[in-house]
């Protein structure tokens, strides 16, 4: 008789329990996709397989209580090799990719293989995993042909950029020497007529420098996108460029009224970096700040504070709307504000690029009718 609570009981109760949690256990285990096998490290023989190796066509019978150089397939792949490494490994788990061949198929399935070691009552086996990975190779496959599909079009569309921006470069080197000849004969004309021909012909001119900066432009996005953009880093003296920029390109062309001023915060240092490359990035800036902004004073601030250098560069301009700023380095994009003012919607784009290629960064913050501030942050030592 067994009465409640004793310690017969309490043992059945936990036998049964341990019983239906093999049961629980073993229907996982035999429903799992992946095949998954044991192997007793001391004496090499493989032990509970699951239902998942009749994937390659086998039984578990074919495996279990065998030692595992007596598999059918491990000779032709070395699979026995890659058990035995495992099993000797200094690491507590290995993953690797392997094929395997299906039974009486010369058809291969290709299956990552990973292993881990356990101890039962001290005694090493080895976990093993395989797990079909057909389907993700055949997704990576399909990602590779779309990424080779997509950089083949890009070459394609750069190579057509650039042959139809140079063809159109004659035509208009022509016309222009055509205008600057007929501005020679049209002396001899009356001095009324003289004034109304040289009107129509710097018009005629200004069209044609337009067309030329936009043809520039679609080059350098074209070399940019390609990674063909030429980057010749220097040690400079990033203060003494700025002021150079400054002084030559705007402070004495434009007004008193209107002027870019410097200030400088830190030590400064000299900086790595391609001259050509930041004299466009800077000066696109720059010309953006007095083209969208009509009066007032442009500050550029130079931070140095290693391992980075920041320039930012602030207008009290139009500004920009918020919905426009997640866009505004895309190619050829505009913000909604700036229709009747001239531009291409390309300058930004290259500045981005330029500035990647310094392994830089780039951000803006902008409110409307207040003015934006554009900061450049480059690495000193790039």
């Amino acid at each position: 008789m067994i009465l409640p609570g004793s310690d017969i009981n309490i043992y059945q109760l936990e036998k049964e329990l341990l019983a239906d949690n093999c049961i629980k256990l073993g229907t996982i285990f035999n429903t799992l996709r992946e095949i998954i096998f044991t192997v007793d490290i001391e004496k090499g023989m493989v032990e509970n397989v699951n239902n998942s190796i009749e994937n390659l066509g086998y039984t578990k019978k074919d495996f279990e209580a065998h030692h595992f150089k007596d598999w059918n397939f491990s000779k032709r792949r070395n699979f026995h090799f890659l058990i035995k490494h495992a099993s000797s490994s200094i690491e507590q788990a290995t993953s690797q990719q392997i094929l395997l061949p299906a039974k009486d198929s010369k058809k291969t399935i290709p299956y990552e293989f990973s292993t881990a070691i356990y101890k039962v009552k001290d005694k090493p086996y080895l976990l093993c995993v395989l797990r079909d990975i057909t389907e993700r190779e055949k997704l990576l496959k399909e990602v590779q042909q779309a990424l080779a599909k997509e950089k083949q079009l890009n070459e394609l569309r750069n190579m057509f950029i650039s042959m139809a921006s140079h063809q159109f470069r004659t035509p208009l080197t022509i016309i222009q020497s055509g205008i600057e000849i007929l501005d020679m004969y049209v002396e001899d004309l009356p001095d009324a007529k003289v004034h109304s021909f040289r009107k129509q012909f710097t018009r005629i001119l200004g069209e044609i420098e337009s067309l030329q900066d936009l043809m520039n432009d679609v080059l350098l996005v074209g070399r940019s996108d390609a990674r063909r953009t030429p980057y010749k880093p220097k040690r400079y003296d990033l203060v003494d460029f700025c002021e150079n920029l400054i002084e030559s390109k705007y402070n004495n062309r434009y007004s008193n009224d209107r002027r870019i001023l410097l200030n400088i915060t830190g030590k400064p240092e000299l900086v790595l970096f391609d001259n050509k490359l930041i004299y466009y990035a800077l000066e696109n800036i720059l010309s953006n700040a007095y083209k969208y902004s009509k009066q007032g004073n442009i500050i550029m601030h130079i931070i140095f504070n290693q391992p980075t250098v920041t320039i930012s560069i602030a207008d009290s301009g139009m500004g920009i709307p918020a919905k426009d700023i997640p866009n505004l380095f895309e190619p050829f994009y505009r913000s909604d504000n700036t229709s009747e003012i001239d531009g291409t919607g390309l300058g930004l784009a290259i500045v981005k690029g330029f500035i990647d290629i310094h392994n830089g960064k780039i951000f803006v913050i902008s409110e409307l009718n207040k003015g934006t501030t554009f900061s450049v942050i480059l690495p000193l030592n790039n």
